[in-house]
């Protein structure tokens, strides 16, 4: 490679990277988790400070969800909005690294459609966390179409990458 010639790579990297986004979205406070009726309304100091701290953390503490139940169950007040808020990250992270590897590999023969196709599905897990944790579970469809759209041409994809390397076997 020439100095100063951009290898395409690159762009893989930046795509994996850009995916780690998805599960440190899933994980921040990006909106207020509804506070149960019987709860005082925040201080605006109180407010300020807890923006960023983990959805899932500031969930468990709001609806009194203690470790270790990874869920709320039925006779919990609000297992349906904890459920949803957790359930999002939770899904993110069965396919993260799935993602992340199948970008890789399909990266070392096609460099930009595969960090375009990590990029997609990417966005697409924002919208799904964005949507599922306003704890209405319909609110993760959109979002779950749009990382489809990643998701499943990478898999497509990892067969015509091992094709090519192979030598062009399947014609």
């Amino acid at each position: 490679m020439d100095a100063g010639e951009v290898d395409p790579y690159g762009y893989v990297i930046a795509a994996i990277g850009f995916a780690c986004f998805a599960n440190f979205f899933g994980s921040m406070k990006v909106r207020n988790v509804p506070r149960p009726s019987r709860e005082k309304a925040p201080k605006s100091k109180e407010k300020a400070s807890s923006s960023f701290l983990p959805q899932v953390m500031q969930a468990r503490k709001r609806f009194n969800i203690q470790y270790p139940k990874l869920y709320a169950e039925s006779s919990d007040a609000h297992n349906v909005e904890f459920n949803c808020i957790q359930r999002a990250h939770q899904q993110t992270l069965e396919w993260l690294a799935l993602c992340q590897v199948l970008a890789a590999v399909n990266g070392m023969v096609f460099p930009r459609t595969a960090a375009a196709f990590l990029c997609v599905w990417t966005v697409g897990k924002l919208l799904y966390i964005q949507g599922y944790s306003s704890g209405k579970p319909s609110g993760r469809h959109v979002g779950g179409l749009v990382a489809h759209m990643g998701d499943v041409p990478l898999v497509f994809m990892s067969f015509v990458s091992a094709n090519k390397l192979l030598g062009g076997l399947v014609a």
